[in-house]
């Protein structure tokens, strides 16, 4: 009930549904140390270090700033100008379909968190293509289980964001029915309870299948 009134609210304020629940599973981290996160924007009410509940001081990172003096810039796709074992948490949502080059990425990742370091990330998958400036992958949940085993990380858990098929459907119109708040709430429920009935006559889980996203957090 409380995430169906989470979902709720943070639509009226027209957030995605794959940011919400991407918000969602944010909520419910406690960090504490020093925290990176990646994508950072200037305004720190869309970062997901704004939603959580915790000790942790953060630093911000984007890969190409020159006005805010507090987001560092950071390329993924080299080695980063950072010492090894700086932190102790690094978030970094939506921002790995946005590099082209991953041959790097998970290995200066895991260097730059300390011993027993905690790397938390998501990205979409049936999601509209979004430039910032471009945007080139969609990750499975396969792919992040076996990348995070082989750049050397522990206690690696997946989750698939979304319902099913109908709420697949759901996030892919919300650029539009968003523009009829009271309407686009009824389709989304609607949809829910579409996915609801046909998970009763499906052995898999149709998130696993369909999902509007990948949530993944793995320790060092």
């Amino acid at each position: 009930m409380k995430k169906i009134f989470i979902i709720a609210i943070l639509l009226l304020k027209n957030y995605s549904l794959l940011r919400i629940f991407q918000i969602i599973e944010t909520k419910k981290l406690f960090l504490k140390g020093k925290s990176l996160e990646f994508g950072a924007s200037e305004n720190y009410k869309k970062n997901f270090s704004y939603f959580l509940k915790s000790k942790s001081k953060f630093q911000y990172s984007n890969i190409d700033n020159k006005k805010n003096k507090k987001i560092i810039p950071m390329d993924l796709r080299k080695r980063l100008k950072v010492k090894s074992k700086t932190y102790d948490n690094i978030l970094i949502y939506n921002v790995l379909e946005h590099v082209d080059d991953h041959s790097m990425t998970f290995s200066e990742l895991k260097r730059i968190l300390n011993k027993n370091g905690n790397l938390f990330g998501s990205t979409p998958f049936l999601y509209q293509v979004h430039g910032a400036p471009r945007d080139y992958f969609r990750f499975t949940a396969g792919f992040f289980s076996e990348k995070l085993k082989k750049s050397g990380f522990d206690e690696i858990k997946i989750k698939c964001l979304g319902y099913g098929p109908f709420v697949a459907c759901f996030s892919i119109m919300q650029s539009y029915t968003k523009y009829l708040p009271l309407f686009n709430h009824i389709i989304l429920l609607t949809c829910c309870l579409l996915d609801f009935i046909l998970q009763l006559f499906v052995k898999t889980k149709l998130n696993e299948i369909y999902p509007i996203g990948i949530f993944f957090s793995a320790s060092k």
